[in-house]
């Protein structure tokens, strides 16, 4: 059997699950399946890279503590140990990427590209957190909040300086994985201060488990520049 054939072996009826899960409001459910498509891609990882690497292995652990912590505990205690577990597994990501990162000297043009694209992601993630201030119970949940985002708007900027300076395929992976999550955040968040919605939440857990895809191929994918027609 193929890598996609496990991929989409183990894809397909986890999702299927996890969205009867969020359309039910089983929250335990959700959580499950999260679980168990985390201990999947982990497998087919080692599988298909019998040297495990120190990032992605740390990585696959905390985002299982992440959401075994989500499954089993349901005070403000342990909602802050179940981010400060992302915390460290996206630290993880941003670990690997710079490792990679082939450094290049950039030219005014791309310096102001790049500037004017961490200030408007700044802007608007600084604006989605202040308009979270009002559904918080306390100033500790606000401040962990804000360090988490702060951890989303790194692991931007990680993805952008990585994209730019080495402009490869697993670059690529990089920057989708890190979009994949920014945006799921955003909308699990809106999901659960704003609205309750199902299709918000369906949404945004479909671009977590994509985020999650993307990590195995970017955790499988050697580092190598490639001209844009390999990027196709």
């Amino acid at each position: 059997m193929s890598f996609f054939q496990y991929l989409l072996l183990l894809f397909l009826p986890v999702l299927s699950v996890n969205i009867y899960a969020a359309i039910g409001d089983l929250n335990w459910l959700m959580r499950l399946t999260q679980l168990l498509f985390i201990v999947g891609v982990f497998v087919i990882y080692v599988r298909r890279n019998k040297k495990i690497g120190f990032n992605a292995l740390c990585f696959f652990v905390f985002f299982f503590l992440a959401q075994l912590v989500g499954l089993f505990f349901h005070s403000d205690t342990f909602s802050f140990l179940l981010l400060l577990f992302y915390i460290a597994g996206y630290f993880c990501l941003c670990r690997e990427a710079f490792q990679n990162t082939q450094r290049q000297a950039a030219t005014k043009s791309m310096l102001i590209y790049f500037l004017l694209l961490i200030s408007v992601n700044t802007y608007l993630l600084f604006i989605h957190v202040i308009e979270l201030k009002d559904y918080m119970n306390n100033d500790l949940e606000f401040a962990v909040y804000i360090l988490y985002y702060l951890n989303l708007l790194i692991l931007g900027v990680v993805g952008l300086i990585y994209y730019l300076n080495s402009y490869s395929r697993k670059s690529v992976y990089f920057i989708t994985l890190m979009l994949s999550f920014i945006f799921s955040d955003v909308l699990r968040d809106g999901a659960h201060f704003y609205l309750n919605d199902s299709a918000i939440l369906i949404t945004g857990n479909l671009l977590w488990f994509t985020g999650l895809i993307f990590c195995l191929l970017f955790f499988l994918t050697p580092e190598r520049k490639l001209r844009l027609m390999n990027l196709v």
